[in-house]
């Protein structure tokens, strides 16, 4: 969707909800991988180029606005923010997932134009 970076060592992207099932779904794998390669991809080209170099050690705050009022559990939102995650590595935010040390997720009900996206924010320890 967009991407904001708020300095040379935080950066910020807005993304959609991803298109891979939760963690308790019964799909079939062709299904789930195809979508966790599109939400790899969809963050991968989201946060390229906003950070000048990748962090060495990253905190990363997720805030997950839900599309309706019925709200999500934290667990499977980070669950399906997985492939979000590993495309921002592809993306140079971090060398290696390892470099993530701490994440806060958050689950909001919809908020004006806040609704059923994604916000992940990535800052130094």
């Amino acid at each position: 969707m967009s991407a904001v970076s708020n300095s040379s060592m935080s950066a910020e992207v807005l993304l959609p909800l991803p298109k891979v099932a939760g963690a308790n779904s019964r799909c079939h794998w062709v299904v789930r991988s195809k979508a966790a390669s599109a939400d790899r991809a969809t963050s991968s080209s989201a946060g390229r180029g906003l950070l000048r170099r990748p962090l060495p050690k990253a905190g990363l705050r997720i805030d997950w606005y839900c599309p309706t009022k019925r709200l999500i559990d934290c667990d499977n939102a980070l669950s399906r923010c997985k492939s979000y995650i590993d495309g921002l590595t592809d993306a140079a935010w971090w060398v290696d997932d390892k470099a993530v040390r701490t994440m806060t997720i958050t689950v909001h009900p919809p908020d004006g134009r806040m609704r059923g996206v994604v916000v992940i924010q990535a800052y130094p320890m």
